[in-house]
């Protein structure tokens, strides 16, 4: 990189820090040189992890909880995660469950639906309130509960009664096992009674879940697999297994 680009990169960055945003136009003034160049440099800067694009310009990412950096998880799920962020649409009602593959789902929504999405999302967990309650056009509700701070998440009676009476758009469902003979299941007795009342709330019910958890038998089953309107996996999903849930009516989408 010239020293030119790394000054303009650095000037951005700072930018972002005191502002929060900047506009294309606006950079490619101060700088005097053409809108391609600013967008070249804002996407390298996307792909550092340093800012997310938006129609017109960029924003700064919320900062991380406790200062702390962000676990590295594994290709599959990024994949995962951005190819179901995709299915969202302005306006939508999401439920976001807990888990790193969910998380993945909410650091893969576009910056425009971020800043002018007008987006509601419903969660138990507060990794996806540290990601997401920061963006001005996310309304987020957090479900009161017990607290697991092993898990991050809320569970219990009052949380499950919290979600009796709300409705969504999509639930973005994870999961510790998928098997067509004992459904999506998970480890956890607590969290699977929210999941299936999450399951009750969504009127479409999507599951991001990498190949590794195919095959796999949680402690609880949350829900049959033949009731989950769309499956989000990687291509290393066994290809018995995904045709069987095909024939089920499930839609399965192999990234």
């Amino acid at each position: 990189m010239n020293a030119a680009a790394e000054e303009r990169r650095s000037f951005i960055i700072n930018e972002l820090a005191r502002i929060r945003a900047v506009k294309i136009g606006d950079l490619s003034r101060h700088f005097g040189i053409s809108e391609v160049s600013i967008r070249r440099d804002l996407e390298r800067l996307e792909q550092l992890g340093m800012l997310k694009r938006v129609h017109g310009g960029a924003v700064a990412l919320p900062p991380l909880p406790n200062g702390g950096s962000a676990a590295r998880v594994s290709p599959a799920k990024e994949r995962i995660g951005r190819a179901a962020a995709q299915l969202i649409r302005p306006g939508d009602r999401l439920l976001l469950d807990s888990g790193t593959t969910v998380l993945q789902v909410a650091r893969g929504i576009s910056g425009d639906l971020l800043t002018s999405g007008n987006l509601t999302v419903i969660t138990t967990s507060l990794p996806i309130v540290h990601e997401l309650g920061q963006w001005k056009s996310v309304h987020v509700l957090f479900l009161g509960g017990i607290y697991l701070p092993e898990y991050q998440v809320v569970v219990g009676p009052q949380t499950v009664a919290n979600l009796a009476n709300l409705h969504a758009d999509k639930l973005f469902l994870g999961a510790d096992g998928a098997t067509l003979s004992h459904g999506v299941t998970t480890a956890n007795v607590l969290e699977a009674e929210v999941d299936r009342a999450m399951v009750k709330a969504a009127r479409e019910v999507i599951l991001v879940a990498d190949s590794s958890k195919i095959g796999g038998i949680g402690l609880t089953t949350i829900m049959p697999l033949g009731k989950v309107h769309k499956l989000i996996t990687d291509e290393e999903a066994p290809a018995d297994f995904v045709s069987a849930l095909r024939e089920q009516g499930v839609e399965v989408l192999l990234v």
